[in-house]
């Protein structure tokens, strides 16, 4: 179970792309399409619920654990995923929200720098704050997209990597492979819910709930590094960003 860490140099290669002189879209082009809004269906009226029953994950086989969590997780309506982890000498923060499996909204914190990821269907936007675009592509890049998204899609290779956060499949098939061979560790309490804990090869630890749905609900790698998985079923709702504060990426190549 491996914590990844961000992947940059595909941003930063196509920003390397940019003219040096470029002042924005032409007037009406594809920033158009960012008008559009979507939203996760509307929150039911709040009704008790019974007690989860025990799903009794904790007693099969490491590697069988791991495969319904992964199921489970990925078969959500909506979750949260938010943590810290360590990546050469700098610490990490995402918090992303997911809707299906192709609506997701969150942030990830570089140290000083910042981006929000919004994906709805194929479109993806990316807003990053000054330092972000000044450290990916100099100062033109931080004047030219101050206060705007960068609209794409996640069929765009030279975005494919930094888009990989929004898309739940590709980014928890990464998290939830495991490294080495899968031990099966005792039952914790995880944030009120009892969950089994698996142990792979490097070290990292997977939080399983042995109540209701066999959810991911923590994983771990050592001090520092830690996401939870939370929020879920929870109302989430995605839209896309206005208009007129989209820039198109087509826009910006040559």
């Amino acid at each position: 179970m491996r914590i990844t860490t961000v992947p940059l140099l595909g941003i930063a290669a196509a920003l390397a792309l940019m003219p040096a002189t470029a002042c924005g879209p032409k007037a009406g082009g594809a920033a158009k399409k960012a008008s559009g809004t979507t939203a996760a269906s509307p929150a039911r009226t709040a009704t008790p619920s019974p007690t989860p029953a025990a799903n009794g994950v904790e007693k099969l086989r490491p590697t069988e654990i791991l495969a319904r969590a992964r199921k489970a997780t990925l078969a959500a309506r909506t979750l949260r995923l938010h943590g810290t982890f360590h990546d050469g000498g700098k610490i990490l923060a995402l918090d992303f929200r997911y809707a299906g499996a192709k609506e997701a909204v969150g942030d990830v914190t570089m140290g000083r720098e910042r981006f929000t990821l919004i994906r709805i269907g194929r479109s993806v936007y990316f807003k990053g704050d000054d330092a972000f675009w000044k450290s990916i592509g100099g100062k033109g890049a931080a004047q030219l997209m101050s206060g705007k998204y960068l609209r794409t899609t996640s069929k765009d290779e030279g975005f494919a990597d930094l888009a990989e956060f929004s898309d739940r499949a590709r980014f928890f098939a990464e998290l939830f492979a495991p490294e080495g061979t899968v031990t099966k560790g005792r039952t914790e309490m995880i944030a009120g819910t009892p969950a089994i804990a698996l142990r792979d090869g490097s070290g990292g630890k997977l939080y399983v709930a042995t109540v209701g749905e066999p959810y991911a609900l923590r994983m771990g790698g050592g001090p520092g590094n830690r996401l939870d998985f939370d929020g879920y079923g929870a109302a989430v709702a995605i839209t896309a960003p206005p208009a007129a504060q989209v820039v198109d990426a087509s826009a910006l190549k040559p």
